[in-house]
């Protein structure tokens, strides 16, 4: 019994002695996890500083090295963009290995947390970036299919599916209706969310770090047009009142009875003849000091020169087999036919809405131009004024043309082999800019200097072609669609309404660029769909009612996306201003 009392009483010493040893071990377990606490968020919270200022970083030499091999403006760029991305540039350093390249670095004390509470108040934390220019393609190698350059908040409505990776310089949220998707990257500057129960993402990135707009103006802009007003200044030779003429008449002549006349023939005022169904013919050249102005049909089968006007009666034919200068304004009212080298107009040209005009030559109108029946130009035309295309009837014109004023082609058809140059200094009241409201193809570019250019009306358009337009671009179609392969660049807005807008052909490619403006994409009753880039770096790019196939990237300052559906993807095809560009990338 002494036996066991006696080990009861050591036992319950030796336990009172334990109770000091757990709290020894105790106190050193929470030592142990302290410092591993303090390990993991101060590495943590090193990494996300190293990842803010090596963004910043990043950020400023893919900006400074778009100014080589101006080393000062580098410079200053790029210091510019550490402290956008909210870094002191005072101990930056910014060096030039190559007259290409820029290389960015800093150090800063990075601040700790738990660390702290052993003396460790600061990590040192270094990062750096290099950029130079390489060649790249541009059609497949800009890393974002959506690009917002503004600092505010970047906003995804409507549905989508986007089959790669987006970015914002400022906060970024995917909503949208169920099952839409960004198969890429959603990176931003900021802070990026998502609808989880209606948008799936591939990954997130958060403080990605600003990020300058991308610069295609230089490369985009080289495939516009060269355009010279002095095209408007040509001369041209033409017969004169003392060669050799054969028959001879008084001022104020009349022929009133059929006339065939053997010779050249000259007339030293004004030209007549009677209302008749029957041919005047002259074999030679026809002279006229003053008016001509014949009511039956004629031929000529030499040059003709008008000193005054020519007027031509309803459905009279006049055909010229040499050239035309008429000093005055043309009325032509029946067909006519012109088979030398020029027709010159020193004044206006009418054509009636009946009847056809054929012009196997160039054609120079030194006023306004005003065709309303069907006609044919095969050589270039130049009209010093307003260009109008009335009436229902086609305008086929194989070659160039050039308008000094305003140009308004309205329904009837138009095609143009060549070129089509609109200067926009008008002679009449108005906006100046191109009216084109009715079926249209062009093979060639159009460039309209002054005010909008204008698409709209019934009927297809068909353009292989660069468009620009020194204001505005609008289209607003009926039940015909506007089909593209090339550039749209404006100045001001570009604003594609109406019908499907889209073209077929393998390897066509459609780039829609505002210099200064806005591109607003409304109202696709048959879909939208393009090969290229949407590009706005100083407006907004507004996806609206519609759906729309995007095979390429859309690129703004700011985006609006509320469609009706919206596909994206890389775009795969050779765009026609350059397939390689000099673009600025991280090579460190």
């Amino acid at each position: 019994m002494f036996e066991k009392i006696k080990r009861k009483i050591c036992f319950k010493k030796f336990a009172k002695a334990e109770d000091g040893a757990v709290m020894i071990v105790a106190a050193l377990s929470l030592v142990a996890f302290l410092s591993v606490v303090s390990l993991v968020t101060d590495m943590g919270l090193k990494y996300h500083q190293k990842s803010k200022l090596q963004s910043a970083m990043d950020s400023a030499a893919l900006a400074a090295v778009r100014y080589m091999p101006d080393e000062g403006k580098a410079r200053s760029v790029a210091l510019e963009y550490v402290e956008k991305n909210g870094f002191s540039a005072d101990d930056v350093t910014v060096e030039f290995p190559t007259d290409d390249t820029v290389r960015v670095s800093d150090a800063i004390e990075g601040k700790t947390i738990f660390a702290s509470l052993f003396d460790v108040d600061s990590v040192l934390i270094k990062a750096k970036a290099a950029a130079k220019y390489v060649d790249k393609n541009m059609a497949v190698d800009f890393d974002y299919l959506m690009f917002y350059g503004d600092n505010s908040q970047f906003t995804l409505n409507g549905g989508y599916n986007i089959g790669g990776s987006i970015f914002g310089n400022g906060n970024v949220h995917a909503d949208g209706g169920a099952g839409s998707s960004i198969s890429g990257t959603v990176f931003s500057a900021q802070n990026a969310t998502y609808n989880q129960y209606s948008v799936t993402v591939g990954g997130v990135k958060n403080n990605a770090g600003k990020h300058p707009m991308p610069d295609f103006d230089e490369t985009i802009m080289s495939v516009v047009p060269a355009a010279n007003e002095g095209v408007f200044g040509k001369t041209y030779s033409h017969i004169s009142a003392s060669g050799r003429y054969l028959n001879r008449y008084s001022a104020g002549t009349s022929l009133n009875s059929v006339i065939t006349i053997n010779g050249s023939t000259y007339c030293s005022g004004s030209l007549a003849t009677g209302y008749s169904s029957e041919l005047m013919t002259v074999y030679g050249d026809l002279y006229v000091e003053g008016d001509f102005t014949p009511q039956c049909p004629v031929y000529v089968t030499g040059n003709v020169y008008v000193g005054g006007n020519i007027v031509t009666s309803w459905g009279k034919d006049f055909k010229v087999g040499g050239n035309v200068y008429v000093e005055g304004n043309a009325s032509l009212q029946g067909n006519t036919s012109v088979y030398g080298e020029y027709f010159y107009i020193g004044g206006n040209l009418e054509r009636g809405s009946t009847y056809n005009l054929l012009c196997e030559c160039e054609t120079y109108v030194n006023g306004n131009i005003r065709l309303d029946g069907k006609s044919t130009l095969n050589g270039d035309v130049y009209c010093c004024g307003n260009f109008v295309k009335g009436g229902s009837t086609s305008m086929n014109i194989r070659g160039n043309a050039f308008t000094r004023g305003k140009l308004d082609w309205q329904s009837g058809g138009t095609n143009v082999k060549g070129d089509v140059f609109v200067f926009g200094n008008g002679t009449v009241s108005g906006e100046d800019g191109a009216i084109i409201s009715g079926p249209f193809t062009l093979d060639g570019d159009l460039y309209n200097e002054k005010g909008g250019l204008n698409l709209s009306g019934q009927g297809t358009y068909l353009m292989r072609s660069v468009i620009y337009s020194g204001g505005s671009i609008s289209t607003n179609q009926g039940s015909s669609g506007i089909y593209l392969n090339g550039c749209m660049i404006a100045e001001d807005d570009v604003k594609i309404g109406g019908s499907t807008h889209s073209y077929n052909e393998g390897g066509a490619t459609l780039s829609i660029y505002s210099r200064k403006g806005d591109v607003t994409l409304y109202s696709q009753q048959g879909g939208f769909e393009l090969w290229g880039i949407i590009y706005a770096p100083e407006g907004n790019v507004d996806l609206a009612t519609g759906t729309f196939d995007i095979h390429g990237s859309v690129i703004g300052d700011t985006i609006s996306c509320t469609p009706g559906g919206l596909t994206m993807s890389y775009n795969d095809r050779e765009l026609p201003y350059a397939k390689k560009i000099k673009t600025a990338v991280l090579i460190e």
